[in-house]
């Protein structure tokens, strides 16, 4: 980036906690954060998840990775979050940590992505598909994958944990197993397609 901005916050290096040889870099936003409006989003709690899941049989958790990094911003809002380097200005293109709103912008997009299908609630960056027959949770499952894929959102397997989604699979109901490549064999890879976000 060149010219004028209105907006430069400083960069933070720390170590990384778990590999002290590794270093984290942090954009320190707070004063950019004075200037944003924030949106205020209801975030359910555990309680509200849990009295969803009243009945339910047969579960999967999903993981969105880098989750906010998912979110594209829209060219009028990326200003506000230039930092300097030693190599020059940068910015964002995506939501990034650090923005005072970005926890319930972050779960707002994800829930209008999930809106209308059944046995699907989301925290943050978790998914939880549930249903009360294998069948209803095979449903919801495919209809997630489904919307995640039009909406060009990615899936973190590793972090992902299925039960199965063929109702020969009763044996695991409850139980969840490591969600793997050949579990998701006749879905689709979700295409890389993101709508910015204003």
């Amino acid at each position: 980036m060149t010219g004028p901005t209105p907006w430069i916050s400083p960069i933070v290096t720390l170590p990384k906690p778990k590999d002290p040889d590794e270093v984290r870099v942090c954009v320190d936003m707070r004063q950019a954060n004075t200037a944003i409006q924030r949106e205020r989003h209801l975030t359910p709690t555990m309680d509200d998840v849990i009295h969803e899941l009243n009945g339910a049989t047969v579960f999967s958790k999903l993981d969105l990775p880098a989750g906010y990094h998912q979110l594209e911003l829209h060219p009028d809002s990326r200003y506000i979050t230039m930092f300097t380097t030693h190599q020059g200005l940068r910015r964002y293109k995506r939501l990034n940590f650090g923005i005072s709103s970005v926890a319930e912008v972050f779960q707002n997009a994800v829930c209008q992505t999930l809106q209308g299908i059944r046995g699907v609630k989301n925290l943050s960056d978790g998914i939880i598909i549930y249903g009360k027959t294998q069948a209803d949770h095979d449903n919801g499952l495919r209809a997630v994958f489904q919307r995640l894929k039009e909406r060009g959102l990615t899936l973190n397997c590793a972090n992902s944990t299925n039960p199965g989604l063929s109702s020969a699979d009763s044996s695991s109901q409850l139980e969840g197993s490591q969600l793997t490549p050949n579990r998701l064999q006749h879905f689709s890879r979700p295409a890389t397609h993101k709508t910015p976000l204003r």
